[in-house]
């Protein structure tokens, strides 16, 4: 019996996994805040990720037989990220208590804002092997397929990134507590932003590391 292939069906022609992402936050912010610059964090879920422009209908006279339809204002949708609560994970929430901080007498300067820029990075699946060369501390030499847990991170390949302007919190809510309840306390996350960005890897899927120094991205 002949077997069905689909020679059309490669790496690059499968759609984009959604489960592997990383998120880096590249803020601006005041010092001794608590809250890291640059920090990179897992999330379960990325969720409004859109944008949209509004019409305006526009009748012109001796021509009435359909109404013109005219560009308007460009909306981005508030973007949500859920995550697992942390012991020590207070950066987001420190982060929205400098949107009230006025009311425990605190002021910003000219030099400090709450906004920061977003950058969501997609990572491709399946994971690659690691292109590291292997040390002297054991790896490669009793065990060649082992390598460094950092090292697989530098490895992994961005297919698709996304990046949000000038965001900051509008909301920060946790999950509900319940004694009889058998689940994870979450935490959730709402940005609102001015702007959206997005692009995709060459053919090769070759964007080098996720690690890449944020600072790399500002002209992305």
């Amino acid at each position: 019996m002949a077997t069905a292939i689909n020679f059309r069906g490669k790496q690059n022609t499968d759609p984009i996994r959604n489960f592997r992402f990383i998120v880096t936050f590249l803020p601006i912010i005041p010092e001794n805040t608590g809250w890291t610059p640059s920090a990179s964090i897992g999330f379960t879920s990325v969720s409004g990720l859109a944008i949209s422009t509004e019409s305006i209908p526009y009748r012109e006279g001796g021509y009435n037989t359909t109404v013109h339809q005219i560009p308007g204002q460009t909306t981005f949708s508030p973007v949500t990220f859920q995550r697992g609560v942390t012991i020590g994970s207070s950066q987001h929430w420190d982060w929205m208590r400098m949107m009230f901080q006025t009311v425990t007498g605190k002021t910003f300067s000219n030099k400090q804002t709450f906004r920061s820029d977003v950058i969501i990075e997609v990572l491709n699946h399946p994971v690659p092997y690691s292109t590291k060369q292997a040390d002297n501390t054991g790896y490669g030499r009793t065990n060649p397929g082992a390598m460094r847990e950092q090292d697989a991170a530098q490895d992994d390949i961005i297919v698709n990134r996304f990046r949000l302007y000038n965001a900051w919190p509008t909301s920060v809510a946790y999950s509900d507590l319940n004694a009889g309840d058998n689940a994870l306390m979450v935490e959730q996350m709402t940005l609102v932003h001015e702007g959206l960005d997005m692009q995709w890897a060459t053919e090769d899927a070759e964007w080098g590391a996720s690690g890449i120094n944020p600072t790399e991205l500002s002209n992305a």
